[in-house]
């Protein structure tokens, strides 16, 4: 009688379960092993196991392999492929021609872009590039000036001059962000009589909110005040500490804005021929994703695998398939990256009984492989 060995794990089948249609066909697996556990309790008779009970067999198959389908990714996170345009976080490095021009490669999204001048080992950030704040096109809102508040005992009007550039703006009460008008003007209420409260406001547009405005401090009326107070403004000393701090066009004018094409604009203080990285968001297209999903995981699946055996005797290989009958990736997965050798994947599946409690056939049909289509 002829003796076996198996080979070649290949043409591994993942079928909707309960079906014959596909999802995927992975005929690039390293190798797959299939393991089959059941706990045995014992009775003794004498000290010496007498009887033995099998609990009910689990299985795992584990596939590794260092190149893989998307799909397969996806399946085992439980997930479709998803194509088409995403969203990508780009970082593009430059050096920095007579024209102060940079020129990105995607358009980026509103409010996404950071740039940094380097160190001459051109990776370290030397210098952030602050985005140009006059309201103009391409640039941030200017700070919001001439606010002013008026109050009752339990309520305040604010108010402020229109800023440039601005598309709305954002209303702060000591530091905490309580509204989000799109009008030079906001009520406030839920206040508390005769206590002290500090406003600031920020103009907003697509490229990003202004620093905060001069801060104004009032003090609530007594309680059952109906008659607003005389309108309070910030101090001098406010709003000069304000104009510092909003004050992002350096003495040297080191700054940057964005042209309606989406390319980067700096300033002439900044140095011709140093390196610059940009930093930014694109809508891109041509991407294929899948998520993780903390609550969300596999489907069961039908496996078929295909192998080998030889006759070690005839040294005749013959074609065998496994069929998996119920498996479910395991929610843990790993993949492993490193610089000096190809990217590596671990799946396990467990492996569970059907309905007849079968989990698995093997078939092993006598005839030369090569006369079998695989």
């Amino acid at each position: 009688m002829s003796t076996y060995g198996m080979k070649d794990a290949a043409n591994i089948i993942i079928v909707k379960r309960g079906t014959k249609t596909p999802i995927l066909k992975a005929d690039y697996a390293n190798t797959t092993s299939a393991e089959w556990k059941s706990d045995r309790v014992y009775a003794k008779k004498k000290g010496a196991n007498a009887i033995a009970w099998d609990s009910a067999r689990t299985g795992t198959l584990t596939i590794d392999t260092e190149l893989f389908d998307l799909k397969l990714l996806a399946l085992v996170a439980g997930d479709e492929l998803h194509q088409g345009a995403s969203e990508i976080f780009k970082n593009e490095k430059y050096k920095l021609t007579s024209d102060h021009l940079i020129s990105l490669k995607y358009k980026p999204l509103d409010g996404s872009v950071s740039v940094f001048k380097l160190k001459d080992d051109g990776i370290t950030h030397d210098q952030t590039i602050p985005q140009l704040m006059d309201g103009e096109a391409g640039s941030v809102p200017s700070m919001v000036t001439d606010v002013s508040v008026s109050a009752k005992d339990t309520s305040a009007e604010i108010t402020w001059s229109a800023t440039k550039g601005a598309v709305s703006y954002v209303v702060y009460r000591d530091g905490v962000q309580i509204g989000q008008p799109v009008t030079n003007s906001f009520s406030d209420s839920d206040l508390t009589p005769q206590k002290q409260y500090k406003y600031t406001v920020a103009a907003i547009n697509t490229n990003g909110t202004s620093a905060k405005s001069a801060e104004v401090i009032i003090t609530t009326a007594a309680k059952g005040t109906e008659t607003a107070g005389e309108a309070v403004k910030a101090t001098e000393e406010a709003i000069k500490q304000a104009e510092a701090n909003a004050k992002v066009v350096s003495a040297n004018g080191v700054n940057f804005k964005i042209n309606e094409n989406g390319n980067i604009q700096l300033s002439d203080a900044c140095p011709a021929g140093a390196q610059y990285v940009v930093y930014y968001a694109a809508q891109v297209d041509g991407v294929s994703e899948f998520t993780v999903n903390a609550v969300k995981f596999a489907d069961n699946f039908e496996i078929y695998a295909d192998c080998t055996i030889r006759d070690q005797q005839k040294g005749q290989d013959h074609f065998a398939q496994i069929h998996y009958t119920n498996a479910k990736p395991e929610g843990s997965f790993t993949i492993g990256q490193d610089a000096t050798k190809a990217a590596s994947l671990s799946l396990k599946f467990d492996l569970m009984p059907d309905e007849d409690n079968v989990m698995a056939t093997y078939k092993f049909i006598e005839e030369d492989v090569a006369d079998v289509a695989v």
